[in-house]
């Protein structure tokens, strides 16, 4: 034998028995040596150790792969989040901690702040009127067998504001059942919840619209027919002369109350529909309104006594005929439910860039609750149709004056007490007086 020899375990043998080969000649000469059991026994262990490592190398293939989708299906969660303006949020309950991620949302102003918290500082900002419901039902949903959570409810942004959210959430639990992680999304849903009172709002105010528009143009028009027909059947000769005039006004009194009507009916189309009641703004004695209204309503109401108090001029640029109506209404609602012994008061003055007038009348105080939704469309026919009380209106005077004075810019405001009486308050804007006239023809008249 020629050449170096060439020692080697014989591939696949499982008895691990081992090969010797040299040059021979020109060719090679193979022998296979005596099985040794100690070599054997390492043999098995390598093959045991290769078949271990392939083992573990094709799990952690399978783990990557399951790693690898996991990390796309949060991945593509995330930009569908990020989609809807969503705050994707994660809960771990072992720490107790929640983690944010606003997408492309600013979740609702606490993104630079607040990224990551306990659950207490969510509870903290639920709006308090809808914290237990919320809290106790994200309780009892944990401690049951359910996966999938959803409420709607309020919740505080960082400037203190209100959202409207929808949150839901998906609970991972392990092998006996104990929550683990809950993986979410916060949706804002303000802008929906707004519509969605505006569309119900719109519902209720057409059902009342037409409700109390059939009551009340009813009454008048029945005295209408009904005094015509009267009219008719007896002919001119058999109505006495008081007959005839009894007839004739009321007629007229129920023509003209549904002229009333109808025009309150067209300032309320106009506000709503046309963005606010028109105005014809001209030249205007504040005091001469004041005083042409007071005479109107004291041959209405002849019994009554209305003191008028004009504190120096009274001249700016307004709405003539239409700051009278808000007086006529104001000074009529007085008249209608204030004292019958105490006097209406309305006072006109200047005090700095505004006009103020004030009708005041002592009386049984407006009840709190009435007066939150004082000046809203129909508060009449809701309110004192129930008592019995009605003045021949739709109950949209304090509606329409609201939106006169809001046309001018103005406001209106209300106060009502047992010792003070009711008071409603309007403020209109006004340039300011050159200072030679503001020193000239500064008096103070008194009617009543």
């Amino acid at each position: 034998m020629r050449g170096v020899p060439h020692v080697g375990l014989v591939p696949g043998d499982p008895a691990g028995r081992r090969y010797v080969v040299v040059r021979h000649g020109e060719g090679l000469a193979l022998w296979l040596l005596p099985r040794d059991e100690g070599q054997a026994a390492d043999a098995h262990q390598a093959e045991r150790e290769r078949a271990a490592r392939q083992e573990v190398e094709a799990a952690l293939a399978r783990a990557e792969q399951t790693v690898s989708a996991l990390r796309e299906a949060e991945e593509r969660y995330r930009l569908a989040t990020r989609a809807t303006h969503d705050v994707l949020w994660d809960w771990h309950f072992a720490t107790d901690r929640v983690r944010w991620d606003p997408g492309t949302g600013d979740a609702f102003g606490h993104a630079t702040a607040v990224l990551e918290h306990k659950l207490g500082w969510w509870g903290e900002r639920v709006h308090d009127e809808d914290r237990e419901r919320v809290v106790d039902r994200l309780v009892e949903f944990v401690a049951s067998t359910g996966d999938v959570w959803s409420e709607e409810y309020r919740f505080q942004r960082a400037d203190g504001s209100w959202a409207h959210v929808l949150d839901r959430g998906v609970l991972a639990r392990d092998d006996e059942g104990r929550p683990v992680r809950m993986i979410g999304s916060m949706m804002d849903v303000t802008e929906r919840t707004r519509q969605m009172e505006t569309m119900v709002e719109e519902a209720r105010f057409r059902e009342r619209f037409i409700g109390i528009l059939g009551h009340d143009l009813r009454n008048p028009l029945n005295a209408i027919v009904l005094s015509a027909r009267a009219q008719k059947r007896r002919g001119p000769l058999e109505c006495t002369p008081e007959q005839h005039r009894q007839h004739a006004q009321r007629i007229e009194a129920s023509a003209t109350r549904m002229g009333n009507m109808i025009a309150d009916l067209l300032d309320l189309t106009r506000a709503r529909l046309a963005g606010g009641i028109p105005l014809r703004k001209g030249p205007t004695d504040l005091g001469a309104v004041c005083q042409q209204v007071v005479d109107e309503l004291s041959a209405a109401y002849p019994d009554r006594a209305v003191a008028v108090d004009v504190d120096g001029k009274a001249e700016g640029e307004w709405d003539a005929e239409r700051l009278a109506q808000v007086l006529s209404n104001l000074v009529g609602n007085a008249l209608e439910h204030g004292s019958p012994e105490a006097p209406v008061f309305l006072r006109c003055w200047a005090k700095g860039e505004h006009q103020v007038l004030e009708v005041q009348n002592p009386g049984s105080p407006i009840p709190e609750e009435l007066r939150e939704r004082l000046f809203d469309p129909f508060r009449q026919g809701e309110g004192e149709r129930e008592q019995g009380r009605r003045n021949g209106g739709l109950g949209l005077g304090l509606f329409i004056v609201k939106e006169i004075v809001q046309a001018h810019g103005g406001t209106v405001e209300v106060t009502s007490s047992e010792k003070e009486g009711t008071t409603f308050t309007v403020r209109l804007p006004r340039p300011p007086r050159p200072k030679a006239k503001a020193k000239a023809g500064k008096g103070r008249t008194r009617t009543a």
